[in-house]
């Protein structure tokens, strides 16, 4: 039940900021213009990759703290985190901040010509600083989950996660800019490590004060485990947004707002996988659940189970659904010209939830250097074949790539953790993938709209069945029962 209800927490931590992107998105597009969101995007996954450079620290301070609290050390890790944070962190952080002020220059040969490549170089002062703001936010996020605070963790992270894309919004009704816009993104990124400070001082004080250690006990063990979760955290993005990149300097910007919107919408739902995850990591780190006394290879298989029934019925809608959904968000000419992209990512999206539980275990047990190798090997030939597929076939290239790139990384995942772990996810992965290919080739503006919304409801209706009854295991359905029992025999408020 803790695991459940901290599941919650993280879900809704993550989806409620997709509520006002689904509002703020046509309200850029419309006061900004579709080019200024499509840049906008690649702003967004530019702050979002970087992000990740933090070394790996802020998942190797999740796994120490939590091992630490089960072990009742608590107090002796926190000792050794705090020099860590203010001796090492801090000032890396600061030179991080000047080094990205220097590099604008660099940065600007890259921008496209005219009003959008000015209003980006304006930005850059304010992109520059971001960065390091955000990942001092996620060292410290890092250990209010090791302590397992996830309720303060996702009240923050559902007001800073919707201010990120509200305040483009606002910004676009005044001053529709992209300097503006992202100014309004960069207060919110201060106004969260703010509130991160303050709630680890409210939650555990010893996380940023009390006696400090200039050196980090077993240091090199430290960066070694976070160096090869900061290689995959480089990479993985890398290649999750490098066909944004590579497609802003080969096609018309439209087009890149047509890939952008369609691809951005479907990669918010990797919320729910995310959620289950970072519940999750903590307790892999250990070797059971001390609650619930559930073994760790018991729970990965539930995850991936969860993941794969709840994942089905809502890519499969998004295949069946791609053409309609953008008509009615965006427009009928915008849905025209992408809803072929939300089709073929959606394959990708199902696969690529899954492949977030293997990841995760991987990284708590300590064998982090698999993933980063793999992922070592897999770069140059993505890159290599990404161009080539946008020079050939345009955004439905870039698309098709990802989705074929997504799909190999799980099944190696899957092997990485053990072949016996990995038969019983292969007739899932297969059977969902078949299921929402399916959906959308059957599906389009061709076809009148009585048979789309039929088929809509048929891909919720079919998914979910073959969710309940093909993915979740006899124990699953009984525990899903004793929950909905345990709900309605609490008191009515």
């Amino acid at each position: 039940m803790h695991t459940l209800r901290f599941f919650i927490f993280n879900l809704l931590g993550h989806t409620l900021p997709m509520a006002v992107a689904l509002v703020s998105v046509p309200v850029v597009a419309h006061f900004a213009g579709v080019e200024r969101l499509g840049a906008l995007g690649v702003v967004w996954a530019l702050v979002g990759y970087f992000s990740f450079l933090d070394f790996g620290l802020s998942r190797v301070v999740t796994r120490r703290v939590a091992q630490a609290a089960e072990q009742g050390q608590l107090d002796t890790e926190l000792m050794d985190l705090r020099g860590f944070f203010w001796w090492r962190a801090v000032p890396a952080l600061m030179v991080m901040a000047m080094l990205l002020l220097a590099a604008r220059g660099v940065f600007s040969a890259f921008l496209p010509e005219g009003v959008l490549g000015r209003e980006l170089a304006a930005s850059w002062p304010w992109i520059s600083f971001s960065i390091p703001v955000t990942l001092a936010t996620n060292w410290l996020r890092g250990a209010l989950e090791g302590v397992h605070r996830f309720a303060r963790v996702n009240i923050m992270r559902t007001v800073f996660g919707a201010w990120t894309y509200a305040a483009p919004a606002v910004a676009s009704l005044t001053m529709p800019t992209l300097d503006g816009m992202i100014i309004g993104i960069v207060v919110g990124r201060v106004l969260a490590l703010a509130a991160h400070a303050w709630a680890c001082l409210q939650a555990e004080r010893g996380i940023l004060l009390g006696p400090i250690r200039p050196k980090l006990a077993a240091q090199g063990l430290f960066f070694q485990e976070g160096g090869w979760i900061t290689i995959s955290n480089v990479i993985g993005p890398l290649m999750l947004y490098s066909d944004r990149f590579v497609l802003a300097a080969l096609v018309a910007p439209t087009s890149v707002a047509w890939y952008v919107t369609s691809q951005e919408v479907l990669l918010r739902t990797m919320v729910i996988p995310a959620a289950l995850a970072g519940v999750l990591f903590p307790k892999f780190a250990g070797n059971l659940d001390a609650r619930t006394a559930v073994p760790l290879a018991a729970l990965y298989q539930r995850g991936v189970r969860l993941i794969s029934a709840i994942m089905l019925p809502l890519c499969a809608l998004a295949a069946a659904g791609a053409y309609d959904g953008l008509r009615i968000w965006l427009n009928a000419a915008f849905a025209a010209n992408a809803y072929r992209v939300v089709e073929i990512v959606a394959l990708g999206i199902f696969v690529y939830a899954i492949s977030h539980l293997p990841q995760a275990w991987l990284q708590a047990v300590g064998r982090a250097h698999l993933t980063a190798k793999m992922q070592l090997v897999e770069l140059p030939l993505y890159g290599l074949c990404l161009y080539i597929a946008v020079v050939e076939w345009g955004i439905v290239g870039a698309a098709s790539l990802w989705v074929v790139r997504v799909v190999v990384d799980c099944l190696v995942l899957l092997h990485l953790v053990g072949p016996d772990s990995a038969r019983p996810v292969m007739v899932p992965v297969l059977t969902g993938v078949t299921f929402i290919a399916f959906a959308g080739f059957f599906s389009g503006p061709e076809i009148g709209w009585p048979w789309r919304a039929v088929l809509c409801a048929m891909a919720v209706v079919g998914g979910g069945t073959i969710s309940w009854f093909g993915f979740l295991s006899p124990d699953d359905r009984r525990e899903a029962f004793r929950i909905r029992e345990r709900r309605k025999a609490l008191p009515k408020m």
